[in-house]
């Protein structure tokens, strides 16, 4: 793959977020503060929070010239199904599951995104039935895909965490021979870091449900065709290199669940990087402002993600 090319997707998602950037200051509806404020909001100037559109149409147009358009056509639905609440703040949580179900849908049969094993005895058996292979799979994809938004609370983080979930993959499907998956990663690295760099410290543009879900959701979908692709590739290492989000999600539900009894899809303010703000952070460095104390929560957080990602990678 060429150099240029991937460079080419950088400078896309820059120039698009650093153009959504300038006209903010303009245009009002690029800002959609007021309709977001909540327990996870941890910045003070109005900042807008479509970064993931830049995104989203860097990858596209990598897809359409090479001809992936099967990749842009699962996608769609489930990057709707954020950007649509980032600038609205209406749709019903019910309907963007929906959604997300249906890239989900079109993944599994499209694509050949499918978990048909985990290497555990009983739950492969389960697994070998269709039905419940399809419903898992949509499950996991659907999951990870709101990992990656659970974990979006500080700058950087989220995309951050996602940066080094892809070069594990990239690595790991280069160590195999799939060259495809490595450059879909590879691509889609850049593709953030365009994001990333305006993102990170000083959070001049934010992620939002669009670009989380659907990063999520393609990190997931490429974690599962590599494995299915790779019988070398176990399953655990799908899980293991997503195990803060995937982590994050599952104690997420259960925490609202059945703890505090509130619907999962209520935001609150006990995630691991906001106690990691509140007990860790706030109390080393007392006199720094939110936005230093804010981008140092994500350093802290991604050098805990370092571990289980070698390991994944590793063994």
């Amino acid at each position: 793959m060429e150099e240029k090319v991937i460079l080419v997707t950088f400078f896309v998602s820059l120039l698009i977020n650093a153009v959504i950037v300038i006209l903010a200051r303009k245009i009002d509806v690029f800002i959609t503060d007021h309709l977001h404020s909540g327990p996870q909001k941890f910045h003070e100037n109005p900042t807008p929070r479509i970064g993931g559109l830049g995104i989203f149409l860097a990858m596209s147009g990598w897809f359409i010239v090479n001809n992936y358009w099967i990749f842009l056509l699962v996608s769609i639905p489930v990057f709707l199904a954020g950007f649509i609440e980032d600038i609205t703040k209406t749709l019903n949580p019910k309907v963007r599951l929906f959604l997300m179900s249906v890239s989900g849908v079109l993944a599994y049969f499209l694509l050949d995104a499918k978990i048909l094993k985990v290497n555990l005895p009983i739950v492969d058996d389960i697994l070998a039935i269709p039905l419940l292979s399809f419903l898992f799979t949509i499950f996991a994809l659907v999951g990870i895909a709101n990992a990656i938004n659970i974990i979006d609370g500080f700058n950087g983080l989220a995309s951050g965490v996602s940066i080094m979930i892809l070069f594990s993959i990239s690595f790991v499907a280069n160590s195999v021979g799939d060259t495809f998956i490595r450059d879909v990663s590879v691509v889609f690295i850049f593709a953030i870091f365009g994001f990333f760099v305006l993102n990170w410290p000083f959070g001049k543009i934010f992620l939002g449900d669009g670009g989380a879900y659907f990063i999520g959701f393609l990190v997931g979908v490429l974690a599962v065709i590599l494995v299915e692709r790779n019988n070398v590739v176990s399953p655990w290492f799908a899980l293991t290199v997503m195990i803060y989000p995937i982590y994050e999600v599952l104690f997420s539900i259960y925490r609202k669940k059945f703890l505090r009894n509130l619907s999962p899809f209520e935001p609150d303010s006990v995630h691991f990087h906001m106690l990691i703000y509140k007990i860790l952070i706030k109390r080393i460095f007392p006199d720094k402002n939110k936005l230093f104390r804010n981008s140092t929560s994500s350093i802290f957080i991604w050098i805990l993600n370092f571990i289980p990602i070698t390991l994944s990678v590793i063994f």
